[in-house]
């Protein structure tokens, strides 16, 4: 009787799995921050980096960072010394990337009264709320901002630290810091109070006022509320 022979068979294989890699989450990426100097030409690139960044970060438009540019050449100009603009960035050299900004804000000493007080009618009532003397000086800040892509990771804390750092080695030294912030902008409002600012007083104003505030989308009409806030530098009066 013949035998029937078998083909051998073939060893099952199982069904290829798709390899979950795992999936680590790359470091943050470490943020610095530093006062921006420098002359000429080389300068104002620089200037104009923080005007580009300051006007993505609240949405304006390529024409509104030309006017924060033009804000912050008069700063440097007219206020020497007494001017301080820093800028956040995210170092990317342990990643072979090149270092990108993420954030940057400016503060200036000022009188609280005389003829080099501030003209502009929102930072000229600050030393009477904050009850200033005739020879007290204070620091202004503004243009505050952060990248979107970078919120929430603490370049906001370093850049008021940063500033107020600036502002106790300026001279004459000023007896506090002071801002204005939009009475809604929760976040803002919840850093600056995490940092030891208080609330002074809210004033209705017009959204137009000053070049800053035009250059990043104030030129709606009607009234926005402000919020004044302030952190004392020096001993109290």
């Amino acid at each position: 009787m013949a035998t029937r022979l078998r083909a051998p068979s073939r060893p099952r294989v199982a069904p290829a799995r798709a390899s979950r890699r795992s999936r680590v989450a790359a470091p943050p990426r470490a943020i610095g921050v530093r006062q921006v100097a420098g002359e000429g030409a080389a300068l104002v690139d620089r200037l104009r980096a923080c005007a580009e960044v300051t006007a993505e970060s609240f949405g304006a438009d390529e024409s509104s960072a030309v006017s924060v540019l033009d804000g912050l050449v008069r700063k440097v100009r007219y206020s020497g010394d007494a001017f301080a603009l820093l800028e956040a960035y995210d170092d990317g050299a342990s990643d072979g990337e090149e270092e990108r900004l993420c954030g940057c804000a400016d503060v200036t000493a000022l009188p609280a009264f005389g003829p080099r007080a501030s003209k502009e009618t929102l930072v000229a009532r600050v030393p009477i709320a904050l009850g200033l003397t005739e020879q007290s000086n204070y620091a202004y800040l503004s243009g505050m901002c952060v990248r979107e892509s970078h919120r929430r990771r603490g370049v906001g804390v370093k850049l008021l630290e940063a500033c107020e750092t600036c502002a106790r080695k300026m001279t004459p030294t000023p007896a506090a810091m002071a801002l204005h912030v939009d009475s809604d902008n929760e976040g803002a409002i919840a850093l600056y109070e995490g940092c030891g600012y208080a609330r002074v007083i809210e004033r209705e104003v017009d959204d137009a006022f000053g070049r800053m505030s035009r250059a990043l989308g104030g030129l709606v009409g009607g009234k926005k509320k402000k919020i004044l806030m302030s952190k004392w530098l020096s001993s109290r009066e």
